[in-house]
């Protein structure tokens, strides 16, 4: 059984803790399961197409037979980062557009065990 507001707890401290505008987590099947999301966003389908992204990301990988590590989209005033949160879900975690992707991701990995514990 999903624990919501622990998951709820950990997200807000990676957003508090690691420079992040916002982390929401989403199940591989796109189903929203916590967390902030930008304002005016319908968060299934937020949610739902990240898991899209992050599907055909794999599919991509697999078949070039490498792994992926995460996702970064570069819009005009954001960063969005996807990457894993263990085996059953995603993160997905707004920034600033200066923010490195790559620190980010290496800096949140540690919230991993407590994310799986709640799910």
């Amino acid at each position: 059984m999903v624990d919501t507001t622990a998951l709820e707890s950990v997200l807000h401290e990676i957003e508090q803790n690691e420079g992040v505008q916002e982390a929401m987590l989403v199940s591989r099947a796109g189903t929203y399961l916590g967390g902030s999301f930008p304002r005016g966003v319908h968060v299934d389908t937020f949610g739902s197409m990240f898991a899209v992204l992050v599907g055909s990301a794999m599919t991509i990988t697999d078949e070039a037979k490498d792994s992926l590590e995460s996702v970064v989209i570069h819009s005009k005033s954001n960063k969005y980062l996807s990457v894993h949160a263990g085996r059953k879900a995603l993160r997905v975690m707004r920034l600033p557009p200066s923010a490195e992707a790559q620190k980010t991701k290496l800096a949140v990995e540690k919230y991993i065990p407590r994310i799986e514990e709640h799910l």
